[in-house]
């Protein structure tokens, strides 16, 4: 059984993602754009203090905003959870294949493609949902700041600026899989998920949720 109330949750949809908005303009598309909108929910909502828990891109995001947090002081990082996030270059492997094409061509030809050829895999019925929700445009402006970030001499130093507990949490069906794992073994504890792949929420939310309850009651 899953159990998430053992702790008050803020569960965005990330800007043009889901049933939120588009933004304006592309800029508000990159990691530093849809971290300032998370920021300025945060204080719209009143919450000083928080645990951030980024997923893929979502990692890269959640390192974005603990910098902004902590340069604003408008709340404090308690702690940081980056589930299989973008650590370096080679997490990024899909965003790169999208950023490598302009955004017009990606558009017109890259997008049919990418749906097609995820449709053909096993178990991506999800993520094909999100990804149409999302439209091309979301994606590839995603994917070029993504790619940007994916690095290590990026990232490490924001992880490392993270001064509160930390855990790096991988499917255990990936384990030695990605270069990242072991850059993640330098920064921090690493967990994995039994019986999980990338989505691990998915695949074993139970074990996803117990890994996050315990380093929450860690605290």
């Amino acid at each position: 059984r899953r159990r998430t109330d053992f702790a008050g949750w803020v569960v965005p949809d990330l800007p043009g993602h889901g049933e939120s908005d588009r933004p304006a303009d592309m800029a508000g598309l990159t990691m530093t754009g849809l971290a300032a909108a998370l920021a300025e929910l945060l204080d719209a909502e009143g919450i000083r203090e928080i645990v951030l828990v980024g997923h893929s891109m979502g990692g890269a995001v959640a390192l974005a905003l603990a910098q902004q947090l902590r340069n604003s002081g408008a709340a404090r990082v308690a702690g940081l959870v980056l589930a299989e996030g973008n650590l370096d270059a080679n997490d990024a492997f899909l965003s790169a294949r999208v950023a490598a094409q302009s955004r017009e061509d990606f558009s017109v030809c890259g997008w049919d493609a990418l749906l097609a050829e995820l449709a053909a895999q096993r178990g991506m019925a999800g993520y094909l949902r999100t990804l149409r929700r999302a439209g091309p445009d979301t994606l590839h402006g995603c994917s070029v700041s993504l790619v940007a970030m994916s690095r290590a001499e990026v990232t490490v130093p924001l992880v490392e600026a993270v001064d509160t507990p930390r855990l790096f949490v991988f499917g255990a069906r990936n384990r030695g899989r990605f270069t990242s794992e072991a850059l993640a073994r330098r920064l921090g504890p690493v967990a994995f998920v039994p019986r999980a792949g990338h989505a691990m929420y998915v695949d074993n939310p139970a074990g996803f949720w117990s890994v996050i309850r315990a380093f929450l009651a860690g605290l």
